[in-house]
């Protein structure tokens, strides 16, 4: 599949599927041991309510939709856009934790220390510090700037890398309208439509039937997953 993305009908490549994928992986680790007690959210009351064998399902066709280019791209809602952000959010969560706490590493732990940071570095490299580097020019550089390294403790700064790279996937931060107006679960009037540009059918409040045969299918196909060069 591909997705329709805020840069246009694509899929991801490169340094940017390699950040996804790692991501992914990492996230579906995470809610198989955490069960119901995850410290992510989505801000989608959906998503976030799902039990571990739908996630993982949803989880599954957003890495399919956003690493395979063979198949159209799916129609979008407030379920399928927050499994898709969220391991951008799991990652917010890991650099906020590896941050504050990098002082009980040593110093011969420095893969450990720094994990999260370095693994968002190249991604930064080519799509966010050009946007930095543009920004200097008009504005002047931001004092925080001027030493980052893959080492910063500056957990704004990663933030705001986190959602630069999402910000070139989606468009906004839709699915979280049902959090903050849970009424549209149950149907967007036309004039709201029109207001907002948000689809009558964007908003469902349905979560996919799922075995555990699928689910265990989906779990094992997300870890093992290889990107084609």
């Amino acid at each position: 599949m591909v997705w329709r993305t805020s840069l246009g009908i694509r899929s991801l490549q490169g340094v940017e599927a390699e950040l996804y994928l790692t991501a992914m992986q990492s996230a579906v680790d995470y809610i198989e041991v955490m069960g119901d007690e995850l410290d992510v959210k989505t801000s989608d009351r959906i998503f976030d309510s799902a039990t571990f064998q739908q996630k993982v399902l949803i989880l599954h066709r957003c890495l399919s939709a956003l690493l395979k280019p063979e198949i159209e791209a799916p129609e979008l809602t407030n379920v399928l856009e927050a499994g898709a952000y969220f391991p951008f959010a799991y990652l917010k969560m890991r650099l906020e934790e590896e941050i504050s706490e990098e002082d009980e590493w040593s110093e011969d732990e420095e893969d450990l220390k720094y994990a999260y940071r370095r693994s968002l570095w190249d991604a930064f490299e080519e799509f966010v510090r050009p946007r930095w580097e543009a920004a200097v020019e008009e504005y002047g550089e931001r004092e925080e700037e001027a030493d980052f390294s893959d080492r910063s403790p500056n957990l704004d700064l990663w933030e705001e890398i986190i959602d630069h790279l999402a910000n070139r996937i989606f468009w906004d931060r839709d699915w979280q309208v049902s959090s903050i107006a849970p009424q549209l679960l149950d149907g967007i009037e036309e004039d709201f439509s029109q207001l907002t540009g948000l689809d009558e059918d964007y908003m469902t409040n349905g979560l996919p039937k799922v075995t555990e045969g699928e689910a265990s299918t989906a779990l094992s196909e997300i870890r093992t997953w290889k990107l084609v060069n």
